[in-house]
């Protein structure tokens, strides 16, 4: 066990970064799986004795494989009253050949001091549309709100947070009457769902997803309708909003692409 204790760490993609100075904790990769990687950024926080350390930076595989290392360096730790930060730009090119979560390895003298997850971000690549699908299920868990990148009949778009109702992959939304406003959201054939990992605050991926408008009056709208009743937050008639919806609202399915 290392005597320094990595407090924080992100990898980013660079181009990102130098364009808009927000990091997206990514590794970007242009075209099709397998490739190289985009130029990213490592920025590292760690905190223990003063002194001189032998630094080694690794990206792990899906299956623990080191892909990547880079060559020793010396770092130079301040003592444990601070908290030092290191900043490395790297321009290599990896060879990603997975998708799915990598991780970045932090060594000290030889011993691991840390490691965090590493997301791909590979949108040219049709291999990653499954492993986008099954973490934007995940992270809709556990979260409360997706927003919705909406087309309008003028020609642009509206982009709008929705609260929903989840089934597996599907999203059921409820509009209309004095509930979320999703302008036009019925008489699209598709809509954009963004998804952001509760835990990380980072963007996991846009779904394309196909629009239905479930049947009203059916069995399924009743199904969804209720099960929305325990999803929606600070309802002001309570159990009675179901009359409400049924009477002047929407029941609307979201069903990712994948």
């Amino acid at each position: 066990m290392s005597r320094v204790k990595l407090m924080s760490a992100m990898v980013f993609d660079l181009a990102a970064y130098e364009e808009t100075a927000v990091a997206d904790p990514v590794i970007r990769i242009t075209g099709e799986l397998p490739a190289g990687s985009d130029p990213f950024g490592i920025n590292r926080v760690y905190k223990g004795p003063q002194g001189v350390y032998e630094e080694v930076l690794a990206i792990a595989g899906p299956d623990g494989r080191i892909l990547w290392e880079t060559e020793p360096r010396l770092i130079e730790l301040r003592g444990m009253m601070f908290e030092d930060l290191f900043r490395r730009e790297i321009r290599d090119r990896i060879e990603i050949t997975h998708p799915g979560e990598h991780a970045a390895l932090f060594y000290l003298d030889g011993q691991l001091a840390g490691r965090i997850p590493v997301f791909i971000d590979a949108p040219g690549s049709a291999r990653t549309a499954g492993v986008v699908l099954d973490a934007a299920e995940v992270a809709l868990k556990k979260g409360s709100l997706c927003w919705l990148t909406i087309d309008q009949p003028g020609g642009g778009v509206a982009t709008r947070p929705a609260w929903y109702v989840q089934q597996g992959t599907k999203l059921f939304v409820i509009k209309g009457g004095s509930e979320q406003e999703l302008p036009n959201l019925e008489h699209v054939p598709t809509v954009t769902i963004s998804v952001k990992s509760k835990e990380q605050k980072a963007a996991l991926g846009e779904l394309t997803a196909d629009v239905r408008v479930v049947e009203s009056g059916s069995d399924e709208f009743e199904r969804i309708a209720g099960l929305g009743l325990g999803t929606r937050l600070n309802l002001p008639d309570g159990e009675d909003a179901l009359e409400r919806w049924k009477r002047e609202c929407l029941v609307i399915e979201l069903n990712p692409r994948g």
